[in-house]
């Protein structure tokens, strides 16, 4: 029989599409771009890799407590995908999706033109 901590974290440890917690980087973009205005996506769109990098530092932030990325295996699983890495930390998970997030956005933008 299985302990109450053991099930919470379990439960913590597979997040699934039931809690919120998106388990593909394209799920997690699917997310963040729908929940972005047009403003928004135009500065990511047009930020530059060193400006990106800075943004990071605070939006990760943002990206990590979001997806609960350090717990989200499935989704670190997908960013590593992605990235090619074997295996990334939850900052490299966060540039990743917002890696990810630019690239949709500039395809997005080339769509309208």
């Amino acid at each position: 029989m299985t302990s109450l901590l053991g099930k919470l974290k379990n439960l913590i440890s597979h997040p699934s599409k039931d809690n919120g917690f998106p388990s593909t980087v394209e799920a997690a973009v699917d997310k963040i771009f729908s929940d972005l205005s047009e403003y928004n996506r135009t500065k990511i769109a047009n930020m530059e890799e060193n400006r990106l990098k800075l943004f990071h530092q605070s939006y990760g932030i943002m990206l990590r407590n979001k997806f609960r990325i350090w717990i989200n295996t499935p989704l670190q699983q997908s960013c590593c995908e992605v990235s090619g890495l074997a295996k990334v930390n939850p900052d490299q998970a966060s540039f990743i999706i917002l890696k990810e997030l630019q690239k949709r956005i500039r395809q997005a933008e080339e769509v309208k033109v």
